[in-house]
């Protein structure tokens, strides 16, 4: 699991700027499969969703990277404020998320920037 924040230009102060949860989704994976100069790297979004707490917005995605040598699955959460985006992305091996998918959604669902 990892978490980030990223300075961006205060004019990108809200998450929505970026567009909606499914077009920064696809923007992501096709960012990690590396827009096709990695050929042998496939992606695939399987869900955006819009989560609002407190008048913030967050954009929850799920998605898989895959290539000959591994199989991945993966849950991230997007969300700007400030200036800054913040991220959250826990990821596991294809062949454990049936086990692990109900955890990482509530991981998900927890990730939440206080004050």
């Amino acid at each position: 699991m990892t978490s980030c924040c990223f300075d961006l230009n205060a004019i990108f102060g809200r998450i929505e700027t970026f567009g909606g949860p499914k077009e920064v989704g696809e923007a992501i994976v096709q960012t990690i499969t590396g827009s096709g100069k990695r050929p042998n790297v496939k992606g695939t979004l399987i869900q955006a969703n819009l989560r609002e707490d407190s008048n913030k917005k967050y954009y929850t995605l799920e998605f898989q990277v895959e290539s000959p040598t591994f199989q991945r699955h993966n849950v991230a959460v997007c969300c700007a404020r400030g200036g800054k985006l913040f991220t959250l992305n826990a990821q596991s091996p294809q062949s454990i998320w049936p086990m692990v998918k109900e955890d990482f959604y509530k991981i998900a669902n927890s990730f939440s920037l206080t004050s």
